[in-house]
């Protein structure tokens, strides 16, 4: 027996539109990747996250609270049930205001000015929490230079446990920068347990039409095209300029970095946690 034509022209017509999101998809990473560099990814990234309204105080996002991974992580061992924690890309304050509300101290920074205003206000009846408008590049810098937005909060203190708020270990795209912040994090808190999440790269970029993807790299740079992507970079319209980290990327730099994976745990499959201790 035959499909019905209907059902068959439903079929191709949905071949045909996945093959077109696949292709817009490849485009427009390999191009807009290019075509901006660090510094300028990093300004876009800002932005975007500038008009995430659902991360701030009111947001849905915000209002959700702590995830019950997040909750979990931070109520067993090796985290403290008291002390200060630094939270980096505290975001609007989702996890901040809760942290706060359990009895931590918290050192939160996010880069975002709008997001880190959110925070500021959302913590304001907290008055041992301060919010900085900072990057991890200035967390980095703080360690290294003694210098930077941060280093008035981090240096000559201590902290008890570390989180890097959700996600946003995927905004550090380099190896050396990922090394650099982790061990920047084991100088500035060298006994604190150390919380992240981070996307994982869910295609293997092998496929048929992944093969333009070399002629639009060679297209760019004959134009005068600043960089290039490379594999696991993505561009996504409602978060920017990430990269997608693999589980053995992770390891790596822990190991290069002076700590040791306690655990990963798995949200989905292609969205785990990982809590570091420092060796």
């Amino acid at each position: 027996m035959r499909m019905p034509p209907l059902v068959r022209i439903a079929f191709a017509a949905e071949r045909a539109l996945n093959t077109a999101t696949r292709l817009h998809s490849i485009f427009w990473n390999e191009t807009l990747w290019a075509w901006f560099g660090p510094a300028r990814r990093e300004e876009i990234d800002r932005m975007i996250w500038g008009k995430a309204a659902g991360y701030l105080p009111g947001g849905a996002t915000f209002e959700g609270g702590l995830f019950d991974w997040e909750r979990r992580a931070i109520t067993e061992p090796p985290f403290p049930r008291t002390g200060r924690i630094l939270l980096g890309g505290a975001g609007g304050g989702r996890e901040l205001v809760e942290l706060c509300r359990l009895g931590f101290e918290v050192v939160a920074f996010e880069p975002s000015e709008q997001l880190c205003e959110g925070a500021r206000q959302a913590v304001s009846s907290f008055p041992n929490s301060a919010v900085v408008q900072a990057s991890y590049r200035d967390l980095a810098t703080a360690a290294q230079e003694h210098d930077g937005p941060l280093a008035p909060h981090v240096l000559n203190t201590s902290f008890d446990a570390v989180i890097f708020g959700w996600g946003s270990f995927n905004f550090v795209g380099a190896e050396v920068e990922r090394h650099d912040l982790l061990c920047a994090t084991r100088g500035i808190a060298p006994k604190a347990p150390l919380l992240l999440s981070f996307l994982m790269p869910f295609d293997a970029e092998n496929g048929r039409l992944d093969r333009l993807r070399p002629a639009i790299r060679r297209i760019c740079e004959l134009l005068g095209a600043p960089a290039a992507r490379r594999p696991g970079d993505m561009f996504l319209p409602w978060a920017g300029f990430l990269h997608l980290v693999p589980q053995a990327d992770i390891e790596a730099a822990a190991s290069c970095s002076g700590y040791r994976i306690l655990y990963f745990r798995s949200v989905s499959a292609f969205y785990p946690h990982a809590v570091l201790l420092p060796q």
